[in-house]
């Protein structure tokens, strides 16, 4: 048995203390999401069996996960999203792992030390929820990039202030005729249950979804850190208004099911060819103290016109990608042109 004296145990437990402050002082912005891979056949193999390695499952079939410490809307996009043009193969691959780089943040390290840093470091980010370093935003494609994260990164959540996602959804129940008459320029990927994936794995995004918002919007939140959740989602047809609340698996139902208190504010955004659905939470504050009202939720609603697809409209599906971010607002706001606003207030989730 090792009984070598760690170090870092050594040091004063109030400086240690200020150590795990300062490892919450990292990349301001990481999007994760995953690139096509185009090329040969043969180059495509290539990249994704060679030197004994294999596909990441779940996620889109010649698609590999992304995971970028910067700002990066293609992976976000649905209509100019990321893609890998891969070169010839070599004839001796070099030896890499196939997995993405994650961000190497002192977080993660320090985690990693002995299990008393590890317990001392999560009791510390537990107890401080309004530090203000969690300055992290992550951005995450739809359900792509859900499932990278969760499967592959999850500890990035730790020091997280703000979760932003943006994607696709098309219910089970869609008819995918209209699809099929739009013109080539307008179609979108098909929909997440309908494509082939590596490993030939289809994640339970609905789960996904659950257990992050639950994570930070729920009775008992995991990362109160959180202070912002964003969600824009496009539902494709022009009958596709029905998916976002009559799916249970749709994710307005979902994240509706999932935030037990806070402030959402939702933006429906009505168009002949699809629905866009933004959805945003935040913690509602205590009047008078700045502490988050534990057992109250408030949620706002404005119908909006979607215009796209037609000439000197934006693509279909573009919507998905806010042309502001990185930047976003700690609170929703309903800003320009009129519509009909329906607000309540419960003290638990619906349907709970």
């Amino acid at each position: 048995m090792d009984n070598t004296k760690c170090s870092f145990q050594s040091l004063p437990v109030e400086l240690r203390l200020l150590i795990y402050s300062f490892a919450l002082v990292e990349s301001p912005v990481i999007t994760i999401g995953t690139a096509e891979l185009v090329g040969s056949h043969s180059d495509i193999v290539h990249r994704l069996y060679a030197d004994h390695r294999k596909p990441f499952p779940g996620i889109p079939h010649h698609h590999e996960p992304v995971i970028e410490a910067a700002y990066d809307p293609h992976l976000l996009s649905l209509t100019n999203p990321a893609i890998v043009h891969l070169p010839p193969a070599l004839t001796n691959p070099p030896s890499h792992p196939r997995l993405p780089i994650i961000p190497a943040t002192t977080l993660s390290s320090l985690l990693l030390v002995n299990k008393q840093t590890h317990s001392e470091l999560t009791h510390h980010l537990s107890t401080t929820t309004n530090h203000p370093n969690l300055h992290t935003s992550l951005f995450l494609s739809f359900p792509a990039g859900l499932h990278v994260l969760t499967t592959l990164a999850p500890t990035l959540v730790r020091q997280t202030r703000s979760i932003h996602l943006a994607g696709i959804y098309t219910s089970g129940n869609f008819d995918a005729s209209h699809a099929v008459c739009l013109p080539l320029s307008q179609r979108l990927p098909p929909a997440p249950y309908a494509q082939k994936h590596n490993a030939n794995f289809t994640p339970n995004t609905a789960a996904e979804l659950g257990a992050l918002i639950t994570s930070l919007f729920g009775p008992e939140p995991r990362y109160p850190g959180v202070a912002k959740l964003e969600l824009r989602i496009y539902y494709p047809g022009s009958s596709s208004y029905n998916a976002v609340w009559g799916d249970d698996d749709s994710p307005t139902c979902v994240a509706l099911r999932s935030i037990f208190a806070g402030e959402v504010g939702i933006e429906i955004w009505r168009g002949q060819r699809g629905t866009g659905v933004y959805l945003s939470a935040s913690r509602m504050p205590v009047e008078g103290t700045g502490e988050a009202q534990p057992k109250k939720r408030h949620v706002s609603t404005v119908w909006r016109r979607l215009e796209e697809g037609r000439r000197g409209e934006p693509a279909c599906g573009s919507w998905v990608v806010d042309p502001k971010w990185p930047e976003w607002e700690a609170r929703h706001r309903f800003d320009g042109g009129a519509g009909a606003v329906v607000s309540g207030e419960v003290s638990a989730v619906a349907g709970a």
